[in-house]
């Protein structure tokens, strides 16, 4: 039977669960993956059951391996996964009538990357270099900090009056300089590099220009007659006005006065993808020649930010996870005891992680003798590491006054096969972020790769199989061989007429410069779809099948038989009457997935 898990449950370990979830034992794979030993790698589909796997897992190395709580380190990607995980693992806990290790999960290592470093870093402040009452910025805070920290580093760097310096802000401007060197600073620190820019290796200027030349004849000819795509036309006409002269950088870094900013979107979602590469392609040219002065200003405001930070005793989320890595590679006492403490790691959603977060897993799960000595004391931070130095790497620490000592070291086990610490990674790279918080999904495929084998999820129990075989239908025609198709296991009630399904689909590139995200427009259309179905007059009879389901797209333009492209998010949505005990209270269910490039 279904069991229904209130909101607000298990509050004392600070999880929020809203689950409506069936009771069921492990399938094959899944059993599998629990009971594997050492390093696992496990790539799990949507649906698949991987936060059932994960709670066994923790489960069982606390209750049959006899593991303390506290020596199990589960990350997760937010705050909310990791109080539904830590409620799900108290709720079978008790199940299994285990009520103290459940009592215990309130100091269990259940976070996200950034709280287990918060709280590292709370336990060795001194080692650390930061103050012991130092607080967490969050994004908002960060960026008006960061801000103002650019705003006089710019300043400063524009004061010494040089000719070089005033051309520099006069062909990028400050709006420009800080959107380029702010977003190389957070992408930088993100995977623990040095402050150093590199020439990019994408395709150069020329090609782009002459794809967007392409591009603008393109929305000339298409839209030939159209009254709708008269500004449309005009901005592509201008394009290939200014096209006409030889690219030069410093004259394509800024291409808005010829975006196509009106008319029917869909039909130009090439043109925009083509004008945005040759502004990158500009900004990569310019940038390699300018490459030693936007350094300059790039340290400077690095120098400038730390410097804002330390005054407030706040670090931010790149900084939380910094230091730590700091803590556990220069400190080797530090991270003998803390890979004593942790015997199993689990890491979920680890196709959203990147190369800084993976480098902090491995040297916690890093292997130890059992005759390692334990209790040294740490040597003391590098004179380096003040506030504000940018030294071998982007490493932007705080110089504060001396902590409490750390905690006592864990006892460390007698048996060298108990220093063996089991790190069990989860993930689905075709659910990647790609980017977004500087994800790397490349670190997944590394891993994976030379994990020596990967043990495979793929029962689905939230989708039908209609829904499955589209996107197997779609995924392999796209991916091939890596993607892994998915089955359905879920029980679900069989379809008066059987389900018809359809595509919609969203030009995820047609937003990128509208006040509409693209993922706002998605679920209006698939709304208004839904609505649609629900409101047809032929739901109210069981005389005749329901008529078939027609492709359709969230703008009219698009052909309802074409394929959604790797720029585009596809919709797929089933819709089926489902039998009941009336013939006239059919109900409709609708599943979606996005792919998104």
């Amino acid at each position: 039977m279904p069991s229904v898990v209130p909101a607000g449950a298990d509050v004392p370990g600070g999880e929020v669960v809203t689950v409506v979830e069936e009771t069921r034992a492990p399938n094959a794979e899944q059993l599998a993956a629990i009971d594997a030993p050492g390093l696992v790698f496990v790539s799990a589909g949507a649906g698949t059951g991987k936060t059932t796997v994960l709670v066994e897992r923790f489960v069982r190395a606390v209750c049959e391996r006899g593991l303390p709580i506290e020596s199990v380190l589960a990350i997760t990607y937010t705050e909310r996964a990791a109080g539904e995980l830590r409620g799900r693992i108290r709720r079978r806990l008790r199940e299994l009538a285990r009520h103290d290790l459940a009592r215990e999960l309130d100091s269990a290592w259940i976070s996200t990357i950034h709280g287990f470093c918060h709280r590292l870093l709370k336990a060795h402040p001194f080692e650390a270099a930061v103050d012991p009452r130092f607080r967490v910025l969050d994004e908002n805070q960060s960026r008006v900090l960061a801000g103002e920290a650019f705003t006089a580093a710019l300043e400063e760097f524009c004061a010494k009056g040089d000719e070089e310096r005033i051309r520099l802000l006069a062909t990028y401007s400050a709006r420009g300089l800080r959107r380029m060197l702010t977003g190389v600073y957070e992408t930088l620190r993100s995977a623990g590099r040095d402050l150093v820019l590199e020439v990019s290796a994408r395709p150069g200027l020329d090609s782009r220009v002459a794809e967007f030349r392409e591009a603008a004849r393109c929305v000339i000819e298409d839209t030939a007659g159209m009254d709708k795509a008269e500004a449309a036309r005009a901005s592509a006409a201008r394009a290939l006005e200014l096209l006409e002269r030889p690219p030069a950088a410093e004259r394509l870094l800024d291409l808005s006065d010829v975006a196509a900013r009106s008319g029917p979107r869909e039909r130009f979602a090439s043109y925009e993808e083509a004008r945005r590469a040759v502004e990158q392609a500009a900004l990569d040219e310019a940038a390699a020649r300018d490459r030693a002065l936007l350094e300059e200003l790039l340290r400077g405001f690095a120098d400038a930010y730390a410097a804002a930070k330390e005054n407030e005793s706040a670090l931010d989320f790149e900084d939380l996870q910094l230091t730590a890595r700091n803590l556990l590679r220069d400190h080797p006492s530090i991270r003998e005891r803390e890979s004593w403490r942790f015997r199993s790691v689990l890491v979920d959603e680890f196709q959203d992680t990147n190369r800084l977060q993976c480098e902090l897993i491995d040297l916690l799960s890093r292997p130890w003798p059992a005759s390692a000595p334990a209790g040294r004391s740490p040597a003391p931070p590098p004179p380096d590491a003040a506030v504000g130095t940018v030294r071998s790497g982007p490493v932007l620490e705080s110089t504060v006054p001396s902590g409490p000592a750390p905690p006592a070291a864990p006892q460390e086990p007698e048996s060298a096969s108990a220093t063996q610490v089991e790190v069990f990674f989860v993930g689905d790279e075709f659910q990647s972020i790609y980017r977004f918080r500087h994800a790397d999904v490349e670190v997944f495929r590394e891993r994976r790769e030379a994990s020596g084998g990967v043990l495979a999820l793929t029962e689905n129990y939230r989708s039908r199989p209609e829904v499955l075989d589209v996107i197997n239908h779609l995924f392999q025609t796209d991916f091939g061989d890596s993607f892994q198709p998915l089955s359905a296991a879920g029980r679900f009630a069989d379809p008066a007429f059987g389900p018809a399904v359809e595509l919609l689909v969203t030009d995820k590139a047609s937003y990128k410069d509208s006040g509409t995200h693209w993922r706002a427009a998605e679920a209006k259309h698939v709304a208004a779809r839904v609505k649609e179905l629900v409101d047809s007059p032929e739901r109210s009879s069981s005389s005749s099948p329901p008529a078939p389901m027609r492709g359709s797209t969230s703008r009219p333009s698009a052909s309802s038989t074409c394929r959604p492209t790797a720029r585009q998010a596809a919709t797929t949505t089933t819709s089926s009457r489902l039998s009941t005990s009336s013939p006239t209270s059919a109900s409709c269910t609708t599943a979606t997935t996005t792919r998104r490039s």
